[in-house]
């Protein structure tokens, strides 16, 4: 099951992965607003995933709930799409990052949410103006993440500062001990500063 779900995948995300970077390299061409003598320049199209064992990886973790003792049909079809999801749209959140390394009228790139975001999507992307001005800077997107990353023109505007670039790294070395106060920290910020 877990192969035939991976083969699936990788043929789902090839598919729908590279529309979505052919649309965001429309997107980016559409707003790039650059004089004349800037020269021409076209969007960086990103390819979608095509790690076969992230495929795996994913399959095994999505149709974990359908192996127990109670299987959960919901639970794994709730898995499959939220990943599926992040994968489809991860080719058109590189395109434009991709794009803005390329282009040397870029200032950077912003990240946007959209009706439904997550809190702290939206305390990421709450700051103003602020750009991610390094091709490392990827955007950090989980399972039905809403939110884009759009290109910003505007030399003037502050950098979102470096540590926010390492925070899943940071995250990744603590212990689940460590997580879980970490976490919590995180829940009592949202709690305090962005409205459900």
């Amino acid at each position: 099951m877990r192969d035939t779900m991976g083969e699936f995948l990788a043929e789902l995300i090839a598919a729908y992965g590279n529309t979505e970077a052919l649309l965001a390299a429309d997107f980016y061409d559409s707003l790039r607003d650059v004089p004349p003598s800037a020269a021409r320049f076209q969007a960086v199209m990103a390819y979608p995933p095509s790690d076969p064992e992230q495929f795996h990886g994913t399959a095994s973790w999505a149709i974990a709930p359908l192996l127990g003792d109670e299987p959960d049909a919901g639970g794994a079809l709730s898995r499959l799409t939220g990943a599926v999801s992040r994968l489809v749209m991860q080719p058109n959140r590189d395109t434009v990052i991709r794009s803005v390394a390329e282009d040397r009228h870029a200032a950077g790139w912003q990240r946007n949410t959209r009706a439904g975001s997550c809190r702290f999507c939206r305390m990421l992307a709450g700051r103003e103006g602020a750009v991610y001005k390094r091709e490392s800077a990827l955007v950090a997107a989980h399972d039905r993440c809403k939110c884009v990353a759009v290109p910003s023109w505007d030399e003037n505007a502050p950098e979102v500062p470096v540590y926010a670039y390492v925070a899943s790294q940071t995250t990744a070395k603590m212990s689940p001990a460590q997580r879980e106060v970490h976490r919590a920290r995180v829940r009592d910020y949202l709690d305090a500063n962005i409205p459900k």
